[in-house]
């Protein structure tokens, strides 16, 4: 008999349908660790994973399919690992078990967006969804101290929500919204391109008030706002993927401060070709003061200034995504849809594979998290 996506959840939650192994993830409980989506061995079959700075195997999970980005606990004990957009599913990871502890579904006139955000309690969960029929941007609020359970929603301010993060005033949510209108009988067509209107949107999530609207300008309106990411002084790095003509030369990143405007900025003309358009992920290191932003369709990570938006440098790698801190100032793992996990020094500019083995083993897919602090974050009255 056939298993729907539906029924596979549930088996996952309760450890029926569950394919898991794990290798002491308890053990690495004071150290950092890191969680990537990806496609296993076997083509179609798709799998969420943790491993160790040192690139150890910690736990491995089937999923029901593509996964893409996560949710990390303020504890670093649990993980929401969404799906794709647009997505039917969540699951919630028991981190120090390497376990599903539920399985998370959005209404049946929603789909989740690919992201989502504790609030500091590690009660609530902010995730980003599309009201597909209305045609606009959702944050749906669930319980987590009481199975997920859904409590409300708030507008996202926008078309397309993707990223969101919690500011440091930790009642702010910062969402990406990219202005693409998608509907599920259509799972990846894009409906509005020549109608786009990208914004990064600040939301009061007490009040669901709508705190502030940035955005690019009419030349720029088919620039979609993808990700973020917050530096220690409160910046926030913002990396776009461009919807119009190929030949067209536009900024791809963006950096915004607590009071300031959204501001692209410039990379010297090879770098600009070399993105191809397009950026897949963007982090802040450790200290918060330079971030990286990966170019996956042209094999490049840029690594940039994270207070004045000044480029540094770059370094090649083939078709890479995911972007995490590592444990030095300057550092980020990178993970790769071809070739592994790889740790970029960016004050030495150097690129150094992880361990082989396990990080190896399967083709990598957009995101990593890491349970380890990401940055240091400003004091909490900066986005009051």
């Amino acid at each position: 008999m056939a298993i729907d996506r539906r029924q596979a959840l549930r088996l996952l939650a309760s450890g029926l349908g569950a394919s898991f192994w794990s290798r002491g993830a308890g053990a690495g409980r004071r150290k950092h660790r890191y969680l990537s989506a990806g496609e296993a061995a076997t083509p179609g079959r798709f799998r969420v994973a943790a491993f160790s700075e040192s690139g150890e195997a910690l736990f491995d999970c089937a999923l029901p399919a593509r996964g893409h980005a996560f949710a990390i606990s303020p504890n670093g004990r649990l993980a929401v690992h969404f799906a794709r957009r647009p997505g039917e599913f969540a699951l919630a990871l028991d981190i120090d078990r390497g376990t599903v502890s539920h399985s998370i579904e959005p209404p049946q006139d929603r789909r989740f967006q690919g992201h989502g955000v504790f609030d500091r309690s590690g009660r609530l969960l902010y995730a980003t969804e599309n009201d597909f029929e209305a045609g606009c941007g959702i944050i749906g609020i669930y319980d987590a101290r009481d199975g997920f359970r859904r409590l409300g929603e708030l507008s996202s301010g926008g078309v397309g929500p993707h990223d969101i993060r919690l500011l440091p005033d930790g009642r702010t949510l910062a969402v990406a919204n990219g202005g693409i209108h998608t509907h599920p009988d259509y799972p990846r067509v894009k409906l509005n391109l020549p109608a786009m209107q990208p914004s990064l949107c600040f939301i009061d999530r007490k009040m669901g008030a709508l705190r502030r609207e940035l955005g690019l300008g009419a030349g720029l309106r088919q620039l979609s706002i993808r990700h973020l990411a917050v530096g220690g002084e409160g910046w926030i790095a913002v990396a776009m993927q461009y919807e119009g003509p190929r030949g067209d030369r536009v900024p791809l990143v963006a950096l915004c401060g607590a009071d300031g405007p959204l501001r692209p900025l410039e990379a010297p003309p090879s770098i600009l070709r070399a993105m191809k358009q397009y950026c897949g992920d963007v982090c802040f290191d450790p200290a918060g003061r330079s971030f990286a932003v990966s170019a996956p369709r042209g094999n490049i990570v840029t690594v940039w200034d994270g207070a004045n938006g000044r480029f540094l440098h770059s370094a090649r790698l083939a078709d890479c995504c995911g972007l995490a801190p590592g444990r030095r100032p300057g550092e980020f793992l990178v993970s790769s849809g071809q070739d592994g996990i790889f740790l970029l020094d960016g004050h030495a500019r150097t690129l150094r594979r992880l361990a082989a083995g396990f990080p190896d083993s399967r083709r990598w897919d957009n995101h990593l998290a890491t349970t380890g602090s990401e940055t240091c974050m400003p004091q909490p009255g900066c986005w009051m």
